[in-house]
């Protein structure tokens, strides 16, 4: 051991730094075989406490034994025997069980030597936070963060001189009291001058927004700082102060400021997380990544500049070495991925999507083997991606390089070897509007762990390869629309739960194919499907929420069973050839009105009359029965209607006279077509009351004008 030390100045250094240290713990919390016994005093004012909380789950229930020491989350000197930790936290799991409610006890205050209070994530259902807290003068750990209080931040928390983190993001349940933070401002916190942690996001800072730069400044060993979602709006040009130079997190995100980036970041060289996403800010990037580069060694981690109206990505961008995270998706972008991408060997996350970046994609993309998430979907990209892009992202499993598809020009070949096997298991692939085909992608054999599967617009044909049915997968979202794949579907496919199926624009055939349970969104448009619709398809499929099977050859009744989709929204079954009546599909279910917003079952053989029930379609926008052999008058109940926009009878049998109530309680209509009918009398004058109508539709009716 001597001749450890003898021979290692910094092996001394350290040791004799780790003596010091266990020297501090053991007279702050005493040696761990020793432990004081419980202070009385300190363990009645937990009573009080207590006996002031609602404990709805009882979680208090330690809260009995002699020992107050051994309660749940109550923490005590082992040296002292004095409380010095309290973590009341709640659940995390949004539901109020759990949860503490009640009042805060005055009682805290005799828990003289206090220094760690979480009282965060419960429900404290609008009480104010308690001015005494400012009174704990021994407090270095303070969390009321979503506990549900009101009212604005007592500005005794200032007098906490000893604070080190502070976390009062969004206090107050923004739900039910979404103006209680109006009147907080800034002028409090100068008091806090050991605070080296702050966080008020979502806290209404706009009364300070001329001034809260300058409040923070005055905070000397501040290293971390969350104000995003904060109302400031102003982000002055200068720094008034070289206080804020040590930071190391700056979260200034969602505040709108409107502005190029200021001078004053570029003095910010410790930061190690940097967000300033949803901030409106314009301008070129060049110099604050330029001055972030500059040391050899930049600290820089994390970088989100997301959603803003930033232009021009410099090639400086990859001495970022240490860079994990780079968010720029929802700019204005432009030109290709520079070549020093690649340079980036940390990197982790990349997010380019949304901007109008074009060119093709640099083959230093596949340097990157630490990638694990990548989106630069949504822009015109060109060239060809080949397996040497993609052969060294060993860690990938979110992967999207979908192109725009309202820039139809720009084409993005993906050439992949079919006997390439990939490094990686993909749980998130998305290759819409890019050229994957014509045959569908081999390489995607092994992918047995994909989860969202995106191949839109890629020009494929042919027909699907068994393997992908024998892979087993379990989807959130299967999306090949817009292809020329044909042949039929097996009902073998599994998805969970609130899943979506696009398969729209092909050319499958056969009988329709019923998939699990929980699909929630099914859109089988434009295809060849044939025969009647599965009888049991609302007993099979009982999630959904959107159907659309329009453009197939379907025949046969509309299932009664679709009657019992309570969810459904959106049913679209137009250009068929079902025949018979409408069933009863648009009942109240046990008093509760039909969520349907959007029917369009035009362009059938549905014949008999408008059943009554149409009328507890409360919601319903839009309702097009057009071109059928539907007949009878209109029934009365249809007035019920009151949110219908679009409303198409035309090319049916309906008769009697046009109801005087479609101007009295249908003001939002904007199409109403109604020709090629039997109806009779005179055209309503009330129908020009109608002032948001657009298009009106009587033609070769047999009217007289009133």
């Amino acid at each position: 051991m001597v001749y450890q030390f003898s021979n290692s100045g910094t092996n001394m250094a350290t040791t004799i730094a780790s003596v010091h240290l266990l020297f501090l713990v053991i007279m702050t919390y005493g040696l761990p075989f020793h432990r004081a016994a419980c202070i009385e005093t300190e363990k009645v004012a937990l009573l009080k406490l207590k006996r002031g909380l609602l404990d709805p789950s009882n979680r208090l229930s330690s809260w009995v034994e002699d020992d107050c020491c051994k309660w749940r989350g109550v923490f005590c000197s082992n040296r002292t025997g004095h409380v010095i930790k309290l973590n009341l936290r709640g659940p995390e799991d949004g539901g109020i069980d759990g949860k503490f409610g009640g009042e805060i006890s005055h009682s805290l205050l005799d828990m003289k030597y206090l220094n760690y209070l979480d009282l965060s994530m419960n429900n404290f259902n609008g009480t104010k936070i308690p001015k005494f807290i400012g009174s704990l003068k021994r407090l270095r750990y303070l969390n009321l963060s979503a506990a549900s209080f009101s009212g604005r931040i007592p500005p005794q928390l200032g007098n906490l001189s000893r604070l080190i983190y502070l976390d009062l993001k969004e206090y107050f349940d923004l739900n039910r009291y979404p103006d209680e933070s109006s009147q907080n401002d800034l002028q409090w916190i100068s008091g806090l001058y050991s605070l080296r942690y702050l966080n008020l996001e979502g806290v209404n800072l706009s009364r300070a927004s001329a001034y809260w730069l300058q409040a923070v400044s005055l905070l000397p060993s501040l290293s971390e700082l969350h104000l995003s979602s904060c109302g400031l709006s102003l982000l002055p040009p200068s720094l008034p102060s070289s206080n804020l130079t040590s930071l190391s997190v700056l979260v200034l995100s969602d505040n709108g400021f409107n502005s190029t980036i200021p001078q004053w970041l570029f003095q910010l060289r410790n930061l190690v997380h940097l967000d300033l996403s949803f901030d409106k800010l314009g301008g070129w990037i060049t110099e604050l990544i330029d001055v972030l580069c500059e040391c050899n060694n930049s600290s820089l981690e994390h970088l989100n500049l997301g959603f803003n109206k930033l232009s021009v990505l410099p090639n400086s961008m990859g001495n970022l070495y240490n860079l994990q995270s780079l968010l720029l998706w929802e700019n204005l972008f432009v030109g290709s991925i520079p070549n020093s991408i690649g340079n980036l060997s940390n990197l982790k996350e990349l997010y380019l999507s949304n901007n109008q970046m074009s060119g093709t994609i640099p083959e230093t993309f596949g340097q990157l083997n630490e990638l694990v998430a990548v989106d630069v979907s949504e822009n015109s990209w060109e060239g060809v991606l080949t397996e040497s892009h993609l052969s060294n992202l060993k860690h990938i499993k979110y992967l999207a390089i979908s192109n725009n598809p309202l820039l139809p020009n720009q084409t993005l070949v993906i050439n992949i070897s079919s006997e390439w096997i990939p490094p990686f298991k993909l749980k998130y692939l998305d290759l819409g509007s890019c050229q994957v085909g014509p045959a569908f992608p081999v390489w995607l054999r092994n992918q047995n762990e994909l989860n969202i599967l995106i191949l839109g617009d890629a020009e494929i044909s042919g027909t699907i390869p068994d393997w992908l049915w024998k892979l087993d997968l379990e989807l959130d979202q299967l999306n090949l629309r817009n292809n020329q794949l044909s042949g039929r579907i097996p009902n073998s496919l599994r998805f969970t739960s609130q899943s979506s199926i696009h398969l729209k624009g092909n050319q499958f055939s056969g009988s329709l194919p019923l998939w699990s349970s929980n699909v929630s969104r099914l859109n089988m448009r434009y295809n060849l499907f044939s025969g009647p619709i599965p009888s049991d398809i609302g007993e099979r499929m009982p999630m959904l929420t959107e159907l659309d099977l329009s453009y197939n050859s379907l025949t046969g009744m509309l299932p009664l069973s679709i009657g019992t989709l309570y969810g459904l929204q959106i049913l679209y079954i137009s250009n068929n050839y079902l025949s018979g009546e409408i069933p009863e599909l648009w009942e109240l279910w046990d008093g509760v009105p039909n969520l349907l917003v959007h029917v369009d079952l035009s362009n059938n053989n549905l014949s008999g009359e408008l059943r009554s029930s149409v009328g507890s379609l409360m919601f319903i926008v839009f309702l097009k029965l057009s071109n059928n052999h539907i007949s009878g008058e209109l029934p009365s109940t249809l007035q019920n209607c009151t949110y219908l926009r679009n409303l198409d009878l035309g090319g049916n049998r309906f008769s009697g006279n046009i109801p005087v109530w479609i101007a009295q309680t249908m003001p939002s209509l904007w199409i109403l077509r109604l020709r090629s009918n039997l109806f009779n009398g005179s055209i309503l004058s009330q129908l020009c009351s109608l002032s948001s109508l657009h298009i009106l539709d009587l033609a070769h009716e047999k009217h007289k004008l009133n």
